[in-house]
């Protein structure tokens, strides 16, 4: 029951990650929590390259908390993949909210 939960999870996490971040990727082609964050940080690692106000603008329509966001970016060293880390646990944390309030409705 967890782990499905847990899939049920990822696909709608990888659905909303792609339309914040306008990424196009299916939620069939990605089996776990570890291809999404390797998939979203080459996504991130092209934005901090070629579009760093594009990065920070999702991140705050993501609403990302400022304070991780610059701690990440102190780290110097896979600064891509702690982005993606964060922008995946909102996204988490979202629909696991939604569907907590959805459960109480449904009561």
């Amino acid at each position: 029951m967890k782990q499905l939960k847990k899939a049920e999870n990822l696909i709608k996490v990888v659905e909303m990650t792609n339309k914040e971040v306008g990424l196009s990727l299916s939620p069939s082609s990605i089996p776990n929590y570890d291809e999404l964050i390797k998939e979203l940080a080459k996504a991130v690692q092209y934005l901090i390259d070629k579009d760093f106000e594009k990065l920070m603008h999702i991140l705050y329509r993501i609403d990302v908390s400022e304070t991780k966001v610059k701690i990440a970016f102190g780290l110097e060293q896979d600064v891509a993949q702690q982005i993606a880390l964060l922008i995946i646990e909102r996204e988490e944390q979202k629909v696991i909210t939604r569907a907590k309030y959805r459960n109480k409705r449904e009561m």
